[in-house]
């Protein structure tokens, strides 16, 4: 009896075994997400949220600074910007 070859045997489909390795290889790439999504939630359980006056509290000191170093460097700029036309002008 004569034996069976696949005309393409490089080709992905022409090998017997390979919807059992795309099968295993798709079972591996699930566990693998499966267990990132596990220890995401466990360790997003270990986190300490801050509470709403805190939140609060550090989104003014951060838009009081922003406005503060904005004011600084408009003033610096706008010094630079007359010597500059001063030295040229």
């Amino acid at each position: 009896m004569a034996e069976h070859r696949s005309p393409k045997p490089g080709v992905g489909g022409s090998s017997p075994s390979w919807p059992a390795i795309s099968l295993l290889y798709w079972e591996f790439i699930v566990g693998k997400i499966t267990t990132f999504l596990t220890e995401v939630k466990e360790e997003l359980k270990k986190v300490t949220w801050p509470s709403k006056d805190d939140t609060i509290g550090t989104t003014a000191v951060v838009i009081v600074l922003v406005i503060v170093i904005s004011v600084f460097l408009g003033v610096v700029d706008a010094g630079l910007s007359r010597l500059f036309n001063l030295l040229i002008g």
